[in-house]
């Protein structure tokens, strides 16, 4: 008589021993392999049979069988894909209207300074902050080569500089940017005030 609970359960399962030929202690081991190699038997003998372990329809049945009771929610892919392209709109529409707005404040903005003219070859200009100015056009100009000392009189700042004759390309494009013309002389004279409020 076998009685090592493992050996029960494996020869009981290879239905080499009968539950009840073994002790009481392992008929409940015996009993467990025996229902567990009948189950076995009959999947192998159902699937030989050409009946497919998987039914699809079934499935499909207890699928709709869980939506009518509420086990499942059913999100269609049109509903989805729909809430996808109203999400993205949304995300489009909302940049669009922030660079729109961007714009329109920008354009509204006074320019940072304005040339109001040539006088006896000094250029005038306006600028919210002309020490600012000065310190920008100075720092553009001498990092071009040209040599620049600033001043400051009559509550007006400015600068003198000498320019390269003829005046190179990158200080052609500082004096473009900054609206001023180039001096025929080359010497460049300019003088900043504050705009007036």
């Amino acid at each position: 008589m076998i009685e090592e609970a493992d050996d029960v359960w494996l020869e009981a399962l290879a239905g080499r021993v009968a539950p009840a030929r073994v002790s009481e202690q392992s008929r409940a081991l015996a009993l467990e392999a025996a229902a567990l190699r009948e189950f076995i038997r009959e999947q192998v003998s159902a699937s030989s049979l050409g009946v497919p372990l998987v039914s699809a329809a079934r499935e499909e049945e207890l699928i709709a069988r869980a939506r009518r009771d509420g086990l499942l929610v059913s999100y269609s892919t049109d509903a989805r894909a729909r809430r996808s392209v109203r999400r993205l709109s949304l995300s489009a529409a909302a940049v669009l209207v922030v660079a729109v707005g961007i714009g329109v404040w920008r354009a509204a903005l006074p320019p940072p300074e304005v040339v109001r003219g040539v006088d006896h070859g000094t250029v005038h200009m306006e600028a919210r902050d002309p020490a600012a100015l000065k310190r920008q056009l100075t720092d553009e100009l001498e990092a071009a080569g040209v040599k620049v000392s600033g001043y400051e009189r009559l509550g007006r700042v400015g600068i003198d500089a000498d320019l390269p004759q003829p005046v190179s390309a990158e200080v052609a494009k500082i004096l473009e940017r900054h609206r001023i013309p180039i001096p025929s002389d080359g010497a460049l004279v300019v003088e900043i005030a504050s705009e007036p409020r």
